[in-house]
């Protein structure tokens, strides 16, 4: 596996919002992902978004899309009788990397707001990879 790209789909920050005083429990983290795997290819694409939110009013969202080469893709992916996928064993290596990088992503783009005092927290893959492949 590798990580080839990195591309912002969607960025916004409310950070006025935010006055510094927030308790860090105040605010709710909303996970999205949108996987595309191309076995033809074995490229992976997956729009990773966190979207932070404050008595019910977004106050900061962040989609990047994540493009992975994968030897032998399409040996993880399993379609479905339903027409969904599955992407067995990789999803949460997959998503620590995008994970990682949007933490680092949010902490240059919070620099100076109140938003910087509430970094990503540390998120175990594996969990956040169950919870979003079970909202499908």
């Amino acid at each position: 596996m590798r990580l080839l790209s990195v591309n912002e789909e969607k960025f916004m920050m409310a950070a006025n919002k935010c006055d510094g005083t927030t308790a860090p429990e105040d605010l709710q983290l909303e996970f999205s992902n949108r996987v595309s795997p191309n076995t033809e290819t074995n490229i992976i694409d997956i729009s990773f978004g966190v979207r932070y939110v404050l008595k019910e009013e977004p106050i900061l969202e962040s989609v990047y899309r994540f493009s992975f080469e994968v030897k032998n893709l399409s040996s993880f992916v399993v379609k479905n009788d339903d027409g969904n996928m599955t992407i067995n064993d990789i999803m949460p290596h997959l998503l620590n990397v995008a994970v990682g990088t949007m933490r680092g992503i949010l902490v240059v783009k919070t620099a100076g707001t109140n938003l910087s005092k509430y970094p990503l927290p540390i998120i175990d893959a594996t969990t956040l990879s169950n919870n979003l492949s079970s909202k499908k």
